[in-house]
């Protein structure tokens, strides 16, 4: 994933996880790039669940940019 991806992956988690996937996204948030790959490498289902492919990281990237 590039770095607008990983951004919006943890902002889709802050969203719509429930509160530890939202503790996960705030401090992907404010991770430098090394740990945020750190947190991505060690729980895949935020990528699966809340990356790219997912419809909800599809709408809400939507949503920001109507």
């Amino acid at each position: 994933m590039n770095h607008a991806d990983i951004y919006w992956t943890f902002q889709t988690a802050l969203t719509y996880g429930g509160n530890f996937y939202k503790a996960l996204a705030t401090a992907g948030l404010a991770a430098d790039p090394s740990n945020r790959e750190r947190l991505l490498r060690a729980f895949p289902e935020i990528q699966a669940t809340y990356g790219p492919q997912s419809s909800l990281h599809r709408n809400i990237r939507c949503e920001v940019a109507a």
